[in-house]
């Protein structure tokens, strides 16, 4: 295996250092300036400094020893591997059911800017976005952490927003191929309805079929922000019948900033946040964040 197959396919080259990077460039370093920088960014004294120089602007490995010239030109491959982190596994939520005989997933591609202006590209929506027919992928498959009702007529109320989605994906693609479901309640938000509304024609379909019931939030397309916990509140009265009355159950899957928090509030408000515990205690309130 050459050294640039390795560069390519196991060391993640777009992470940030950490002290011991510093650490090891230093060990080499005969550059007096060079050398002092690495041992105050590799200290517990240095760690504000190395904040401010390495996480705020997302500065790579690869632009950090473009910084430090002196001290990269000692370095040989021993120390390489212990300086580069190997690529980690990026976990996905399937968007297909087990019965369809294809595995779907759900990936928003990962493009932005850092504070100094660097032009940054997530390293495995990209990949995944230039895969070709035919390529391989390296996966595995683990069982995910949603747990549903044993009766398949139980109520599910869904909170999905982005790539969220995924999850409700699986269970509705279940639900439509094998039938015998209760009733299906969707939450799904995002920015634009133009630009960001994932598996639309096949929602509006399902929709249209009489399978679920869809509530959507976009967020930008209005001067005021609308966001899925304000439709769980303007729902109030379905949701509170398919949860507290037909005892349904409740699921959240999405980014776990701000949005799951936000979500529990409002079906406290709904709700009250007594039954929102008690539902959490009992496994009928779930969430699935990353």
């Amino acid at each position: 295996m050459t050294l640039e197959t390795i560069a390519k396919k196991y060391w993640d080259l777009n992470a940030i250092p950490r002290p011991r990077f510093f650490e090891l460039l230093a060990i080499n370093c005969e550059n007096e300036i060079e050398l002092e920088k690495l041992q105050e960014f590799a200290s517990p004294e240095g760690l504000d400094a190395l904040y401010t120089y390495a996480n705020r602007p997302k500065r790579t490995v690869l632009e950090t020893l473009i910084d430090f010239p002196h001290a990269c030109s000692r370095l040989n491959i021993e120390v390489l591997f212990e300086m580069f982190q190997p690529i980690k596994a990026r976990s996905f939520s399937i968007a297909s059911c087990m019965e369809s005989g294809h595995l779907s997933l759900l990936v928003a591609v990962v493009e932005y800017r850092t504070m100094l202006k660097a032009p940054r590209k997530g390293f495995c929506s990209n990949w995944l976005k230039d895969l070709k027919e035919g390529d391989e992928v390296p996966v595995w498959i683990k069982r995910g952490t949603f747990r549903l009702p044993e009766d398949r007529k139980t109520p599910l109320v869904m909170v999905g927003p982005g790539t969220g989605l995924a999850p409700f994906m699986s269970i509705l693609c279940d639900r439509m191929r094998n039938g015998g479901s209760g009733p299906l309640l969707l939450f799904f938000g995002a920015r634009n309805k133009n630009m960001d509304f994932h598996c639309s024609e096949i929602l509006q379909n399902m929709e249209k079929s009489g399978l679920i019931k869809l509530v959507c939030a976009f967020s930008r397309d209005q001067e005021d922000k609308i966001y899925v916990q304000h439709r769980i509140r303007e729902n109030e009265e379905i949701v509170r019948d398919l949860i507290q009355v037909q005892r349904g159950y409740f699921y959240v899957s999405g980014s776990m900033k701000q949005m799951p928090q936000c979500v529990k509030e409002a079906l406290e408000d709904v709700l009250t946040p007594d039954c929102v515990k008690h539902m959490i205690e009992t496994g009928r309130y779930q969430e699935e964040t990353w």
